[in-house]
């Protein structure tokens, strides 16, 4: 009677030990998916991305008059004035950006452009440089210690961010420097330097006007 006692025990405990195995793997799983997911969308987020595009479009503009607003570069872009509002917002706190208030009022640079790093302007409005979370914060995934995979993310991510730290505002919108980066990348296929306009507002747009974060 005993030894059937005991055989139900057992019995009782594999299933209940299957069970957790069940459990974790399908967190495992779960976990997995997630941050598949986050790992094949590498591209910055849309406040990086027209970020920077404002920081061009403004330094560029500074090259001719001393403030300006936000207006102008809402036509040029082809974004709402109010949102790019909110993307000065941080790269004022960021000291990158000076706004002055007032009739004759608008935007310039806080340094110049030669001393502003491409890598500043994307973290002030878009956050750290990495690739995945898991490579700034190897804590919230618990194959940090022994996943070959965010070794990958992590070379990436530092040389991603060593070409941005290498480079300036300057260099995008000084033909000389844009052209020497392009011709440095020349095997990229996607560079076409010579269809940078040299006139943007006779364009309705340079940037697609979807924003969505």
């Amino acid at each position: 009677m005993l030894s059937s006692h005991l055989k139900k025990v057992f019995l009782l405990s594999e299933k209940i030990l299957l069970t957790l195995n069940l459990i974790n793997l399908i967190i495992l799983l779960r976990f997995e998916i997630k941050h598949f997911k986050r790992t094949i969308m590498m591209k910055f987020s849309t406040k990086a991305r027209y970020g920077l595009r404002l920081m061009v479009e403004l330094a560029r503009e500074l090259e001719k008059e001393k403030l300006v607003r936000l207006g102008k570069i809402a036509k040029i872009t082809g974004l709402s004035e109010n949102y790019l509002a909110q993307l000065a917002i941080p790269l004022k706190n960021n000291g990158i950006l000076l706004g002055i208030s007032g009739k004759n009022g608008g935007y310039r640079l806080a340094k110049p452009a030669d001393q502003i790093k491409i890598s500043e302007i994307i973290r002030a409005v878009g956050g750290p440089l990495t690739i995945t979370d898991c490579v700034a914060n190897p804590d919230i995934c618990m194959n940090s210690s022994f996943c070959e995979t965010r070794v990958v993310w992590l070379i990436l991510s530092d040389m991603m961010a060593e070409f941005l730290e290498n480079h300036s505002l300057k260099d995008l919108i000084d033909k000389t420097k844009f052209a020497q980066m392009c011709e440095k990348y020349s095997s990229l296929p996607l560079f076409q330097n010579s269809k940078i306009t040299t006139n943007p507002l006779s364009f309705t747009s340079g940037c697609p006007n979807e924003v969505n974060n």
